[in-house]
């Protein structure tokens, strides 16, 4: 029987072969990296780099021919007119995709679980002091030039939902960034950076870093995003290896003083976006995922295995 696509259908696509898609695929232990909503019979739209689009799509039989993906459906079954008129909205915004992979990847270092090598905890003072950067220059400039909301392709999705109110809000249970409680937060050989925080909860301002080993100029470069992606894959999968293993040397507690002290600083300039931006989203919210969207939204079902192959 052949997969019938309906409106307001998500298409969650499979990580493709960037070492950004694959870094994400490993912190959020998923298959899918990337989310969009049917918007007609054939086509879907989305949040790509130059922002809301609608792109036409057509199903394949096999992963040689179309981009495989998870198909997931809202249930019970929701009328498509709200999405439609949220979708459009966005549309005719000023809606962009301006929180690149980094900032993604920064927020999921903070609230997630590492393996704290110090490989693992180079890149991440790297890909935080990247953030506050990035962060910065939204907040002092890019705000000033733009009124839509900046979003990934994840959150754009669940926005879709969540504008429209009532049923239609997608709940996330037990997600990438829901609360866990200390105990359970961490397996042996793992820190989570959100308890640190937490349980450091003194700490001083006056301890933030003012020098960063990343130039601003150096983040416009095409290539910057991918070259920290694949170390911090590296250092990742590495590292977890090293510990399967039993042969491994994690950083002493007084090596994660530094990357504290950046996650507060970028936990404090996305407070000043969300304030900039009034934005009504929990903090977690601002970074659902797509593994959220697949595993962790009980309203979602999953229908079928897809290829999907954009016209």
């Amino acid at each position: 029987m052949k997969t019938t696509l309906q409106k307001g259908d998500m298409i969650l696509f499979f990580a493709g072969e960037t070492w950004l898609s694959k870094s994400i695929a490993y912190l959020t232990n998923a298959e899918v990296t990337h989310a969009s909503m049917v918007y007609s019979e054939d086509s879907i739209v989305e949040i790509l780099a130059d922002g809301p689009q609608v792109n036409k799509i057509s199903l394949q039989d096999n992963d040689r021919q179309g981009h495989k993906a998870y198909l997931m459906r809202h249930v019970p079954e929701l009328c498509f007119a709200p999405l439609k008129q949220s979708a459009d909205a966005y549309l005719q915004s000023d809606a962009f995709y301006d929180f690149p992979g980094l900032f993604l990847l920064g927020g999921l270092l903070i609230y997630h679980k590492i393996i704290p090598s110090f490989q693992i905890l180079n890149c991440t003072e790297l890909i935080l002091e990247a953030g506050i950067l990035m962060l910065d220059r939204f907040i002092h400039q890019k705000l000033l030039h733009h009124t839509g909301k900046p979003m990934v392709c994840s959150q754009f999705i669940y926005q879709l939902f969540y504008d429209c109110g009532g049923n239609y809000r997608i709940p996330i249970v037990n997600g990438c960034f829901s609360a866990r409680k200390n105990t359970d937060a961490c397996c042996k050989g793992e820190i989570c950076l959100a308890d640190l925080l937490r349980e450091g909860s003194s700490m001083k301002a006056e301890n933030a870093i003012s020098s960063f080993s990343i130039k601003e100029e150096d983040m416009d470069a095409p290539s910057f995003a991918e070259n920290l992606s694949e170390k911090l894959y590296l250092a990742l999968s590495q590292s977890e290896q090293a510990l399967l293993d039993l042969n491994f040397l994690s950083a002493k507690p007084h090596d994660t003083s530094r990357v504290l002290s950046l996650a507060r600083q970028f936990l404090d300039r996305v407070k000043q976006l969300q304030l900039k931006l009034d934005m009504d989203l929990p903090l977690d919210a601002m970074f659902v995922t797509v593994a959220d969207l697949a595993y962790h939204a009980p309203s979602l079902e999953k229908i079928d295995t897809i290829y999907v192959k954009r016209l």
